[in-house]
Formats: C-alpha cells, sequence, structure tokens
C-alpha cells in the first residue's frame, strides 16, 4: 500500500494482514520500524510502559503500539470500516484498550 509522507512523498506502508475491510494489523518489527521512519511516527518509548500514537495520512489513520523494543503493533484504519462488524470482534480477536483507540482513529479520518 503507497500512501503519502509529511512532506507529499509517496512511500510503501506495510499494512500487514487483513482483519476486516479497511482495517490490518502488522505484528512484524522490521516492517513497523520501516513505517515508523517512513511516514515520521515518532513518539516518546517509556521504559515498562505501553506507547500509543495515532496519525492520520491520507484518509487513513495509522495507530501504532509499542510495548517494548521487541513488540510492536500497528493498526490502519480506513474510512470504510464497517463498525458493525467491527463491534463484533470479541476480546480474543482485539482486546478493548485496541478496540477504544481504533474507534478514535476511525473518528479522526471521519471528521475530517
Amino acid at each position: 500500500m503507497r500512501l503519502k509522507t509529511d512532506n507529499g512523498e509517496i512511500a510503501e506502508y506495510h499494512s500487514g494482514q487483513k482483519i476486516l475491510d479497511d482495517l490490518y494489523l502488522n505484528m512484524d518489527k522490521t516492517e513497523i520500524d520501516e513505517n515508523l521512519q517512513n511516514f515520521h511516527l515518532d513518539f516518546e518509548v517509556i521504559p515498562n510502559q505501553v506507547a500509543i500514537n495515532t496519525t492520520q495520512r491520507d484518509k487513513v489513520a495509522i495507530v501504532s503500539i509499542v510495548v517494548s523494543e521487541d513488540r510492536k503493533y500497528q493498526y490502519l484504519v480506513g474510512p470504510n470500516l464497517n463498525l458493525e462488524q467491527f463491534e463484533k470482534l470479541d476480546q480474543s480477536q482485539m482486546p478493548e484498550m485496541i478496540k477504544g483507540q481504533v474507534r478514535e482513529a476511525y473518528q479522526l479520518i471521519r471528521s475530517n
């Protein structure tokens, strides 16, 4: 998938696996690190704390979650996410804390 960076250039975004239409999860540390670098997704990581960053790019939102240097997750949320299907995901598919972050990301792109 290709997205616009802050400076208007187009770069490859590693979206990972599809969960639903317009909702993707990437758990590959190398790909996430490339996404963080390519799209300048900078945020402070404090030891022993989960760091979360939500950023809008083009018409999508990227939710980055860093648990530790070796445990990183990234969700790509698009404007056509089916909220009814999304809400049916159970706790084993997506913990409620992450669902809240995805909801916020969806609202961010829908409000712009």
